[in-house]
């Protein structure tokens, strides 16, 4: 009996299945591809763009970007000839001195769509820079905690009635931060002081800084990432290997730029998705607001290698090409309106970019052919 019980054990012991349900149909495990790809199309465009929402007020120049300074006020259009005194406070963010001008603007403008060459989105100064009435409003220095100046009573008609707030003139070699309209401790503000001694004070309504570049010459075929004046890289890389049913395990942009020039240590870089044909539209192409992916670079003096995650972007692009069709990516600043720099991006060589694609297929059953 103890024989026959032992022996029906063994049998089913023997007999027992311990793989998965459905392994038995599994031809091959999925593996690991991985494939590295160069652009098959890649393009440099400069842009001036609107720098009203950075978080200080760029004020400088040197032989390559000038940047001026535009303030607005509300200021009153009543007992002007009962003000003794007026005084524009300026709050420096550094330690960097530099001596200024302040003339009266005479076009409106509008902080979300000034720049170098427009008072807003639709409509250009009439000289480049600014336009602004020939007289000397005032003139002081940007140093210590705070800078104090005394606006010229004769021109405050004409200040507060025919103009459209300040703007400030660098005259020395170099570049300081003022303080924005953002934290009321430190905003610009004018002071009216009265004959009966009162005082009056006025904060800032708007702000911006504009800046051009002086001397800046992209060669052809150059391209460039930068910010303060955009400069932005389109890439596009063919997905056409990819087979539409891979899962993407990862997928790197992996490049080493070479700094020309910066205004600060850690520059910002973002990639941003192409939603119009750049072969069609070149720089009107338009692109998503929010960047696909970004990092802080830090400058060195030697290169860094720079690797942006896209996993997500290019498993869109594989899976659901009419959805997400691949018209590429512009290579930014992140955000542009940061403190001034410039990347080189190189065409080709081990530095230059590409996309590193990790994927897996599904696994083949045993039905498949």
């Amino acid at each position: 009996m103890r024989q026959l019980l032992l022996a029906v054990f063994v049998i089913i012991i023997i007999g027992c299945n311990t793989l998965p349900v459905g392994s038995d149909q599994l031809r091959d495990l999925p593996q690991m591809t991985t494939i590295e790809l160069t652009p098959d199309s890649l393009d440099t465009y400069a842009q001036f763009v609107p720098l009203g929402f950075a978080n200080y007020l760029l004020l400088g120049k040197d032989d390559q970007y000038e940047s001026r300074v535009l303030i607005k006020f509300s200021l009153p259009d009543s007992s002007l000839d009962s003000v003794t005194s007026v005084q524009l406070i300026l709050y420096p963010l550094d330690s960097t001195p530099m001596n200024f001008i302040c003339r009266a603007c005479s076009t409106e403008w509008t902080t979300s769509g000034v720049t170098w060459r427009m008072a807003d989105s639709t409509n250009r100064w009439m000289r480049p820079g600014g336009d602004y009435w020939p007289f000397t409003l005032g003139q002081s220095k940007l140093e210590k905690d705070s800078s104090v100046v005394e606006l010229n009573r004769q021109y405050l008609a004409t200040l507060v009635r025919n103009s459209h707030g300040i703007i400030i003139l660098p005259l020395d070699t170099g570049f300081t931060s003022i303080a924005t309209l953002s934290v009321t401790k430190t905003s610009p503000r004018i002071i009216f002081t009265y004959a009966d001694g009162k005082k009056r004070t006025y904060y800032a309504t708007e702000d911006a800084h504009i800046i051009d570049s002086l001397d800046i010459r992209v060669n052809p075929g150059e391209l460039i990432a930068g910010a303060g004046i955009a400069f932005r890289t389109w890439l596009r890389f063919s997905l056409e290997s990819i087979p539409d049913s891979a899962t993407i395990a990862r997928a790197e942009l992996i490049f080493t730029p070479q700094t020309i020039y910066r205004r600060s240590d850690t520059l910002g870089i973002g990639v941003h998705r192409l939603t119009e044909s750049y072969s069609q539209r070149g720089k009107y192409a338009a692109f998503e607001k929010n960047p696909s992916a970004s990092v802080n670079y830090v400058s060195r003096n030697g290169d860094t290698t720079i690797t942006l995650e896209l996993s997500r972007l290019i498993q869109k692009w594989v899976s659901y090409p009419d959805s997400y069709p691949n018209y590429g990516i512009f290579l930014t600043a992140e955000p542009e309106h940061l403190k001034p720099f410039r990347l080189k991006v190189l065409r080709s060589g081990p530095t230059a970019p590409q996309l590193k694609v990790h994927y897996i297929l599904p696994p083949k059953d045993r039905f498949t052919r």
